[in-house]
């Protein structure tokens, strides 16, 4: 406590000065302030072009009130056409004829078994691939890594010697 009251003690004073003209600039804020709400009209704000009253000073219309849209034989696009239900415009959507060679049986795609790595490197040893290609086309093709692409190969190749010795 004693340090602290040594502390104060040897900090020089500032004065009065700066707290007097922060005092000085809000006064004067406030005077200029009031002054502008004194000369202002005594509405309190300037007058909105869109009030009643004189049509010179009020806001020219860009859209006229008659329909221009009744002509529903041109909206017509790949994806539809206009008509009007109920008073109201919708869009008409058709469905397209399918194109055999694009859309693809997504059901009996997913009904179909995938080939696991196991059986895609028996394949490709049957065929007489070599060790090393085998490994590069899984991690190509199946996008796995070096030790899973190798780790598949020993397991079908351990599962082919378990079928000869039974």
């Amino acid at each position: 406590m004693t340090t602290v009251l040594i502390a104060a003690d040897q900090e020089s004073s500032r004065g009065w000065g700066g707290p007097i003209a922060l005092l000085v600039a809000v006064v004067l804020f406030l005077v200029v302030i009031g002054v502008q709400e004194h000369l202002r009209p005594a509405g309190g704000r300037a007058p909105s072009p869109t009030d009643e009253g004189d049509p010179d000073d009020g806001v020219t219309a860009q859209v006229s009130e008659v329909s221009d849209t009744d002509d529903t034989d041109r909206d017509t696009s790949p994806w539809g056409w206009i008509v009007n239900r109920g008073g109201r415009r919708v869009r008409v959507y058709t469905e397209p004829g399918r194109d055999d060679e694009l859309d693809l049986d997504l059901d009996a795609a997913a009904e179909q078994e995938a080939e696991t790595l196991e059986d895609v490197v028996d394949r490709m040893e049957e065929d007489g691939v070599a060790y090393a290609e085998i490994v590069r086309r899984l991690m190509a093709d199946h996008r796995v890594s070096e030790s899973t692409a190798k780790r598949a190969i020993r397991r079908s190749r351990e599962a082919r010697a378990k079928q000869r010795a039974s």
